[in-house]
């Protein structure tokens, strides 16, 4: 069954493009990436498809999910924020009761062993190769920071800046924000709306770690009663989608480009983990190939 299987992987910016009928199928999105999990057999792929987006088949489509998990395709090589992402998603998504439910739920189920295995070994002790690791670095002189966001990007960075930091946490989602506080009961934590709720005298840092758009954090910022000395948008839209606002504004990409880590060992790192994925691969193909009925024997 995993020479029926078509992954395909969306362009950025394309979050709120409408799919053919054909193409809706089980779905990944993150800020960052929209991936599709597909059957073959199942779809026409339309050439507008094909020709727009990235489209993996079979063991490249394995290949190239276990890349995107071990954060090997991220702007930031080897982050752990998509992993976690990764398993929240397999953990909640609803799967259908077939065979090809079962083969995608002991797919993604494969992925999850083998790029813990990949990090494990390659991607291990990367110093601030984490987004934590980043807006730690960029908030030193900040003693106060407002978080925009309640997910897995927010969950992240948290504890790169408690203790340090006196954290207030914005949600649009109370039981996320809730499960953070239950983790980080030193923050505090607010609901994100159009009301003033930050009232601060010293220097104050905004984090973006929501995908919200560039207007409404505008609008919300107008209402609050604070001076926000830097803004950092770790938001993926932030490319298209720009803040604008007399504070600094840091967005990810140039984040990235203040890096001063060691680029040799890290490229070593990623050289050596690809070819561990490649390896991995390989004997899941292997695998596969000893079920002569696919992935249904496994529901027998």
């Amino acid at each position: 069954m995993l020479d029926n299987l078509v992954v395909l992987h969306l362009s950025s910016g394309s979050s709120a493009e409408p799919l053919p009928t054909s193409l809706r199928g089980v779905q990944w999105q993150t800020c960052l990436r929209r991936i599709l999990f597909l059957r073959d057999g199942d779809i026409h792929l339309p050439s507008m498809a094909a020709d727009k987006h990235e489209v993996y088949r079979a063991e490249h489509a394995y290949q190239f999910l276990l890349e995107v998990v071990c954060g090997l395709n991220s702007p930031l090589v080897g982050e752990t924020a998509v992993m976690g992402q990764f398993r929240e998603f397999c953990a909640q998504t609803k799967l259908p009761a077939t065979s090809w439910g079962w083969f995608l739920h002991q797919f993604m189920s494969d992925v999850l062993v083998d790029a813990r295995r990949v990090r494990h070994e390659y991607l291990q002790r990367l110093g601030s190769q984490s987004y934590g690791g980043l807006v730690r670095q960029q908030l030193a002189e900040v003693s106060t920071a407002a978080v925009v966001g309640s997910g897995q990007l927010a969950e992240e960075i948290l504890p790169w800046l408690i203790g340090k930091t006196r954290v207030r946490l914005f949600y649009r989602n109370r039981l996320r924000a809730e499960a953070l506080l239950a983790k980080h009961p030193q923050i505090q934590i607010d609901q994100f709306e159009g009301a003033a709720a930050v009232r601060e005298d010293r220097p104050t840092a905004l984090v973006v770690a929501a995908p919200i758009t560039a207007g409404a954090i505008e609008d919300w910022m107008k209402l609050q009663q604070v001076s926000f000395s830097k803004i950092l948008d770790l938001r993926g839209e932030a490319v298209t989608d720009r803040l604008r606002s007399s504070a600094p504004v840091i967005e990810l990409s140039e984040m990235f480009a203040e890096l001063k880590s060691d680029r040799q060992r890290l490229s070593e790192r990623a050289a050596g983990a690809r070819a561990e994925i490649k390896r991995l691969t390989q004997l899941r193909v292997g695998q596969a190939q000893f079920r002569p009925f696919g992935w249904e024997d496994l529901c027998a």
